[in-house]
């Protein structure tokens, strides 16, 4: 079972921002628009081991629903207890493009990105995820409480 909650504020005022001053919207103000919270790997499979491979097995995932590429740079997402993830300089989302957010240490791609956690960030037994614009204002959610047999919540 999981909640969600969506709202579009930042959308809304750019338009209209855009509309009366012939202005061109930003990337970031696009984003809570067209960016979602789009699942979470809660409770990594097998044993907890705080392995390297094993917390990468722990991850949440973004969607771009638009066509266009968004700029994520200072975006964050956070949980219950305030383990904060930052979307790095420069990263930019395609469209229509999923990206994953793994718990662990690696190289960051173009879709997968590591928030180099040395343990495991999402409780097994319920969290909620916040997407927060780089000003901190929420935008999109997704909280979850754990059911037998399941590890993974799509948002």
């Amino acid at each position: 079972m999981f909640v969600r909650r969506f709202s579009l504020p930042i959308a809304a005022v750019a338009s209209a921002l855009t509309a009366v001053a012939g202005l061109a919207m930003p990337l970031p103000a696009m984003a809570a628009s067209t960016v979602v919270l789009s699942g979470i790997q809660y409770d990594a499979p097998g044993t907890d081991t705080r392995t390297n491979a094993h917390l990468n097995t722990e991850f949440f995932t973004i969607r771009n629903l638009s066509t266009r590429p968004v700029n994520l740079a200072g975006f964050m997402v956070k949980d219950v207890k305030n383990h904060t993830f930052v979307f790095p300089r420069g990263y930019v989302l395609k469209g229509r493009t999923t990206a994953i957010i793994r718990t662990g240490k690696n190289r960051n791609t173009a879709v997968t990105l590591y928030w180099n956690q040395g343990n495991y960030i999402w409780n097994n037994t319920g969290d909620t995820a916040r997407f927060i614009t780089p000003a901190g204002k929420v935008f999109d959610t997704c909280s979850y409480k754990a059911l037998a047999g399941r590890s993974r919540v799509a948002c």
